[in-house]
């Protein structure tokens, strides 16, 4: 099972003495970073902080176009985006949280119990449709996922599909 940083993106802009952060991104880092919030705003009473959630690219992008200070993400930086920071003279860091595991899947009553990456990435690109090919029964093979904003879908399609 591969693992993966989950990395909160931070501006690195002075946090002393403004009104409210507002904090966006990555759904899998929301639970953790609503509780951190809630928590420093109960140590802090004055502050205010907002977290809401809609993908790593969607905090990512805010935090480009300035309409959140922190940007949650569940993969690390990229390059274009790096880029993007620089030429807009900004300065950014990536701070891991945690770390966090990925898995597939099937269900329990599915005779496959062992998939290659090989055969991962067939199913995923629609080679392999169903799932008599890879050794189980004559049924179609009905494939879940991310959304293609999640930072864990762009992980599982670099890592597991290479691409």
């Amino acid at each position: 099972m591969k693992t993966r940083e989950l990395l909160l993106l931070l501006a690195l802009t002075a946090t002393t003495g403004m009104q409210a952060q507002r904090i966006k991104g990555s759904d899998t880092v929301l639970p953790i970073a609503q509780q951190t919030a809630e928590r420093f705003m109960i140590l802090n009473p004055s502050a205010r902080v907002t977290v809401t959630g809609g993908g790593t690219g969607v905090g990512i992008s805010a935090l480009l176009d300035q309409t959140t200070d922190i940007a949650m993400a569940s993969r690390a930086i990229k390059f274009s985006e790096k880029m993007k920071v620089k030429a807009a003279g900004e300065d950014l860091a990536e701070v891991p949280i945690a770390y966090d595991a990925l898995a597939v899947v099937v269900h329990p009553s599915n005779p496959v119990k062992q998939l290659t990456r090989q055969q991962l990435e067939d199913i995923f690109r629609g080679k392999i449709t169903n799932w008599q090919q890879v050794g189980g029964d004559d049924r179609k093979i009905v494939v879940y996922s991310r959304e293609t904003s999640s930072g864990t879908y762009e992980f599982f399609k670099e890592s597991v599909l290479k691409n």
